[in-house]
């Protein structure tokens, strides 16, 4: 422990303490994780936090939402899934299964509008991306049709070693 009593080490990869389990799972079931997050921990843990939304009789979230940053700026707060494979796009996962977007340097809003569009008409996507990517995209076109105003900023995810005092988790910044 350190002078503060925070426990050095790596931060909690979901924002919660874990435990190491080793299972065995048929390579189909692996696969289809993997096609739900290239970590299938992330996966299961994402599948866990959807049911329990559902059993708590939750609403279900939408695909992108605006969420308020002090002041007058706000993120675009989303569903992982639905953004995979989305050139240009990068989503920065929270421990609470959503994330928010990172767009490859020079990317603007117009061109995450462009992939999204690209993406609908793919052919090979299931019917549930495809009606959520609609949904994105009505979103996007309203917030760009209200006069919102879509700054490109450049993010740093800093990877922690065993260095220095335990971060916080977002969910915990907000009790801070």
């Amino acid at each position: 422990m350190s002078a503060s009593g925070a426990k050095r080490g790596r931060p909690l990869k979901f924002g919660r303490p874990t435990r190491p389990l080793s299972v065995s799972l048929p390579d189909d079931v692996i696969e289809w994780l993997e096609t739900l997050d290239p970590d299938p921990a992330w996966a299961i843990v994402s599948l866990f936090e959807k049911a329990r939304a559902r059993q708590a009789g939750a609403a279900p979230r939408a695909p992108a939402e605006l969420v308020q940053l002090p002041g007058r700026r706000a993120l675009i707060l989303v569903t992982p899934d639905v953004f995979d494979d989305l050139p240009g796009v990068s989503v920065i996962r929270l421990s609470d299964g959503r994330g928010f977007l990172a767009l490859q340097p020079g990317k603007g809003y117009a061109d995450l509008e462009l992939a999204v569009v690209d993406m609908i008409d793919a052919v090979n996507i299931s019917p549930e991306r495809r009606k959520a990517l609609v949904e994105i995209r009505k979103q996007l076109r309203e917030w760009r049709q209200a006069g919102l105003v879509f700054e490109a900023r450049s993010i740093l995810v800093v990877e922690r070693q065993e260095v220095g005092e335990k971060a916080r988790t977002l969910s915990g910044l907000a009790s801070a």
